[in-house]
């Protein structure tokens, strides 16, 4: 008997059935507390979590200035693209990785003369602070000065050039043409002269370049010491971090797929910035990204052969911060809600299970009759089945009338 009995206490799927759709309304309040609770519990998390950011795409290619060569070399000249205008991606994945190092977070805090900000230098050396901009101060006149000179070089040029044609020689002026043609006494004076003063021109503007160096090593030099004492300070550090942490760099978009993508040549960098809860340090470090990115890909840029610079120039246009999780707080409380709700009826109807399983109490006589095969004689119904017996008898009656 005791067996039987035993093996009776297995709980079938109609049992289990019968169970839940008895403690149905109970699950269901469970089920709804649950999930107001999960979304109650997101909103309270996300309510005041804000990302502002924007992507800004910066266009990367070869440039190859053009111009005689010797002591008269000009400076200017267009650019000449590769054959398809673009970098490899080893060279691509070395400026990405450059962009996202710490050296180049510190040129991204730096103010454009290359110093901190004096808000967060207040307390360190202000005399080396203040010896460093009255240097660069200097350096810079010195070089706005040698580049006042840079005008009549060009004028220099231009009319050695048309003297040069005069003479008789084809294209640009050529300086060991021009050796062998004045050994010869075969110059014309006007060509002499007007390649006397192209040197002059140059070399006044050389000189002038010459003294904006020795004076932008100075300024360098005292830029350095306050950057020194400055990296030594915790303060120094946390905004590295911000820095380094709001900003992200790649030369995939973001529909790009990577396996196609990684075996061709790219010409753009794309700059995501993304800050939480600051609106206004995100407007602050966009306007940085757009002055120092291009400067410091030109810079550091692994150049082709062939080759002598880089041209990277910012594209985007309509790259102003936003929100960018406008419904954040709403798509997490549905997420947790549901989550929640979810998990809390599972967990309430294997409580509600085994609750069940552990009462031991025989509640159906068909229950008796298999586990003691032995008839039932009577049963004592509940107050509900009377009441529901009187009501259908009623019903009949009135039905008869």
């Amino acid at each position: 008997m005791e067996e039987q009995i035993q093996t009776e206490e297995g709980i079938s799927l109609i049992d289990l059935i019968r169970v839940l759709l008895n403690k149905l309304k109970l699950l269901i309040l469970v089920v709804l507390i649950g999930g107001f609770a999960g979304a109650a519990f997101a909103v309270w998390r996300t309510i005041d979590v804000n990302y502002y950011g924007t992507t800004v795409e910066f266009y990367v290619n070869p440039e190859k200035p053009k111009g005689a060569t010797g002591n008269l070399a000009s400076t200017t000249g267009g650019s000449q693209y590769g054959v398809y205008g673009a970098y490899g991606r080893h060279v691509m994945d070395n400026m990405v990785k450059l962009l996202s190092s710490e050296s180049f977070a510190e040129q991204l805090m730096l103010e454009e003369n290359g110093l901190p900000d004096k808000t967060i230098y207040a307390g360190l050396n202000e005399e080396d602070y203040a010896s460093a901009e009255a240097s660069l101060v200097i350096a810079n006149k010195a070089w706005d000065a040698a580049d006042l000179l840079e005008e009549p070089r060009i004028v220099a040029m231009e009319k050695l050039n048309e003297e040069w044609t005069k003479a008789g020689k084809s294209g640009t002026f050529n300086e060991a043409s021009y050796y062998e043609l004045f050994n010869k006494g075969e110059a014309p004076d006007s060509l002499i002269r007007a390649y006397q003063e192209a040197i002059a021109a140059t070399d006044a503007r050389n000189e002038a370049r010459a003294n904006a160096s020795a004076l932008q090593e100075k300024a360098d030099e005292d830029i350095e010491k306050v950057l020194s004492t400055w990296r030594e300070t915790y303060l120094y550090q946390s905004t590295l971090s911000r820095f380094k942490g709001a900003v992200s760099y790649s030369y995939l978009g973001e529909l790009e797929d990577v396996e196609d993508a990684n075996n061709l040549a790219r010409s753009f960098i794309y700059v995501k910035i993304s800050v939480l809860n600051d609106k206004d340090f995100a407007r602050d470090l966009l306007n940085r990204v757009k002055r120092v990115v291009p400067i410091y890909v030109e810079k550091n840029m692994a150049v082709p052969s062939d080759y002598e610079g880089t041209n990277c120039q910012r594209i985007t246009r309509s790259d102003e911060i936003a929100l960018t999780n406008p419904s954040y707080t709403k798509n997490q409380a549905i997420k947790f809600g549901v989550l929640a709700a979810a998990a809390a009826g599972i967990i309430a109807a294997i409580l509600v299970i085994l609750v069940d399983k552990s009462d031991k109490r025989l509640r159906d006589y068909e229950i008796i009759t298999k586990n003691f095969d032995v008839p039932v004689l009577g049963v004592v119904p509940t107050i509900e089945e009377l009441a529901s017996t009187a009501d259908t008898k009623l019903m009949k009656t009135e039905g008869k009338k």
